[in-house]
């Protein structure tokens, strides 16, 4: 059982708690997900199971988009709804042509520091760990991207105050990006709401609730592709005999390869492998001995 579930997270589960869910439908298969969301947070989690688990790496280097609210005035130790407020300070008016001056600096190459509250690893552990032991932990900030930063709606006199749509790379806090956005305008801020609206390829439009999914047939029927997760990756045929090398661990001439056209660069770091009869069989890349170019093994995937 190999694929993807494009599951629409409620709020008040963990995503291990969604994993688990699915192993129990699917008791000793691999099950995994791709990019964690906080219990308060909702939208698009996608669970890997079989031999997809071995891509979560690639599906998690995708572009996300989330739907935040941030309430301005109120800072936590959290930087979200759910941490000890720290500070109370009077909400400014402002313009939205003020607004959008502002996100448009924050759009782009940023640099972030992981909250405290955060599961990235220190010492194995991670930040919140240390953080609930008094132990105040600072790591250097990170590059993230913002690819897009837009204003839903100002609304000054109720929460939350900013609705917000973004649109980012890997490793970034939204929590931490609104907590900047309260810090530049002078009042802080926390994140008050988060939905997720897309990882890559996997819209909320078409994910299902956990509770649809409640037997093994509704989740075979809602499986994707693994595939579908890596078409940032140009794709190649080879022949059956091809297939078999690769799962082997040998390497493929190029004279057994059929490139796509104009999809398929030399210098590409990775290519999705199908067989002759169009079957997605492996990631591999090229290898160059001497003057020969050849395919060579990343991960086999087929079942």
């Amino acid at each position: 059982m190999d694929g993807i579930l494009n599951i629409d997270k409620e709020t008040g589960l963990t995503s291990h708690q969604v994993v688990a869910e699915i192993r129990k439908i699917f008791p000793g298969i691999k099950v995994g997900h791709a990019g964690t969301l906080d219990p308060a947070a909702t939208g698009v989690l996608p669970v890997c199971l079989g031999q997809a688990t071995r891509i979560v790496e690639y599906l998690m280097e995708h572009p996300k988009g989330y739907l935040a609210g941030v309430t301005l005035g109120v800072t936590t130790d959290t930087e979200d709804a759910q941490g000890k407020v720290l500070s109370r300070r009077d909400v400014p008016v402002m313009q939205d042509v003020e607004l959008k001056k502002l996100f448009q600096s924050l759009t782009g190459m940023q640099e972030q520091v992981p909250p405290a509250y955060s599961a990235v690893k220190h010492h194995g552990k991670p930040l919140y760990y240390w953080t609930r032991r008094g132990e105040a932990i600072h790591l250097p900030a990170r590059r993230i991207f913002i690819y897009n930063l837009e204003l839903l709606d100002y609304s000054p006199d109720r929460e939350p105050h900013l609705l917000l749509k973004v649109e980012c790379s890997r490793g970034t806090y939204i929590r931490t990006l609104a907590a900047e956005i309260g810090r530049r305008i002078g009042c802080g801020a926390h994140l008050m709401t988060l939905r997720r609206l897309f990882v890559g390829p996997f819209a909320v439009e078409q994910a299902h609730q956990l509770e649809e999914l409640n037997t093994r047939d509704r989740c075979e029927r809602s499986l994707i592709p693994m595939d579908r997760a890596l078409q940032q990756f140009p794709a190649v045929s080879v022949t059956a005999e091809a297939v078999c090398a690769l799962k082997q661990g040998r390497t493929v001439n190029i004279e057994q390869v059929v490139l796509h056209p104009h999809e398929v660069a030399a210098g590409d770091r990775l290519l999705r492998v199908y067989d002759h009869n169009g079957a997605f069989a492996a990631l591999a890349g090229w290898l160059l001995t001497g003057e020969t170019l050849k395919l060579k093994i990343v991960k086999f995937l087929a079942g």
